[in-house]
């Protein structure tokens, strides 16, 4: 019998309290169908096999899965200082082992990302790669584990700039491996316009359309860098009131950095946007387009989750689109 496949993209769950862990938003609504259907969920049983035939060193350790609000990957803790994450589906795998190749490189920059252990590759029904990390104490960054949203929002800001010099050379450049996050908004029009269509009985869907085409209209003038692609709360860690760590790799490649700055919107504190904006030197053609990434992320999200698919990623797309006067 195959053993387990397990795919690790170290991210949304490497916190104390994992118990609002959330995925990704796709770009595609047929991607974000396909999603939500588990291919693969080995029972803890299957993954302590795993362990004995490739990392015997780790096998005595208790192994516990995770309670996960994300929609790509199951996540295992293993003993108390390892974490373990296996890929549900094809397209998640796709992103793990970018996230395990890419990894490396952003081992200096300013907060702390996932410290790769192991590197396998295994079958259960998907072959993929799998990694095992360190785990990363803390709790998930919600407004209320951030003690000065001002601090936090410099944190995040000097943590973009670094990224931003990491080397490019041989990067995955922003495509369809990471769902299109940083490449030009207007590519995204197909789905985002219909996705505010849906919403319009909760948001103001005119405004919305209005910022969309003002953004659409703005482009990148300056070089292409590193994205994380994803900065939200549940992928940024806080321990003792300090934002500390940036986990969730899957979506990084090399585009525009407005995608990262949308994090004006979809974390940092209203009361600290403009701290935010003026540490990381935004121009005003990249603001806008940051809002219109924050209006992308949200719209995709609450036009396909709501009606209690994911009550947890509707909030927080709520909150977004309400920090973007849209509700």
């Amino acid at each position: 019998m195959a053993l387990p496949t397990i795919s690790v993209i170290v991210a949304l769950a490497m916190c104390a309290r994992p118990m609002m862990l959330s995925g990704f938003y796709s770009d595609e609504i047929c991607y974000l169908a396909f999603m939500m259907h588990d291919d693969i969920a080995p029972e803890e049983t299957a993954i302590r096999r795993l362990l004995r035939e490739m990392t015997p060193q780790w096998a005595d350790l208790p192994v516990r899965r995770l309670i996960s609000s994300g929609t790509d990957n199951a996540i295992y803790r293993i003993g108390e200082r390892l974490l373990l994450r296996l890929p549900r589906r094809e397209a998640a795998a796709n992103l793990v082992a970018k996230e395990l190749d890419w990894l490396p490189r952003f081992t200096n920059l300013p907060l702390d990302v996932p410290r790769l252990l192991f590197r396998g590759s295994a079958d259960f029904g998907l072959k993929c790669d799998f990694g095992i990390f360190e785990w990363m104490d803390g709790d998930i960054a919600s407004p209320q584990a951030i003690a000065e949203p001002d601090a936090a929002a410099l944190a995040l800001a000097a943590f973009l700039k670094a990224l931003h010099q990491v080397d490019i050379r041989g990067a995955p450049h922003a495509g369809e491996l990471n769902h299109r996050r940083g490449v030009a908004l207007e590519v995204l029009s197909s789905v985002a316009l219909p996705a505010i269509d849906i919403l319009a009985d909760e948001i103001d869907a005119e405004a919305a359309r209005r910022l969309w085409q003002k953004a659409c209209a703005t482009v990148h003038r300056g070089q292409p860098v590193w994205l994380h692609g994803d900065i939200k709360a549940d992928n940024l860690i806080a321990r003792d009131g300090h934002l500390t760590g940036v986990i969730d790799w899957g979506l990084c490649a090399v585009g525009d950095p407005a995608a990262d700055y949308a994090a004006a919107w979809s974390w940092v504190e209203p009361a600290a946007r403009e701290t935010f904006r003026v540490a990381c030197d935004v121009s005003d053609a990249d603001w806008l387009r940051a809002e219109g990434w924050a209006l992308y992320g949200a719209v995709i999200a609450l036009s396909y989750y709501r009606g209690g698919r994911n009550e947890a990623l509707c909030e927080q797309s709520r909150l977004t689109l309400s920090r973007l006067n849209m509700r």
